[in-house]
């Protein structure tokens, strides 16, 4: 799977934030609103200025651009759905 950013990510694709900011002061803010590693979040709209909503834990949190070039995330394989016998 590609890294990369979410300022970079694509709107509505289900991903796994892999690394936070790399100050601990922003790092432990973010976490208190729910964005800490291992966590899957999506983008839900772009903002004036390069800012996003980001989709997290039921919620939604907007995210300065700066910050977003600081949020690394994965895209979630989706599993293939089962066959039903009928």
């Amino acid at each position: 799977m590609t890294s990369t950013t979410l300022a970079a990510a694509p709107l509505a694709v289900p991903m796994l934030l892999t690394a936070t900011h790399p100050d601990a002061d922003v790092a432990r803010r973010l976490a208190s609103l729910g964005l800490r590693r291992g966590v899957r979040v999506s983008l839900v709209q772009k903002l004036a200025g390069g800012g996003r909503i980001v989709s997290v834990n039921g919620g939604r949190i907007a995210v300065d651009a700066g910050v977003l070039t600081h949020l690394v995330a994965e895209p979630i394989a989706s599993a293939p759905l089962a066959e039903v016998d009928a």
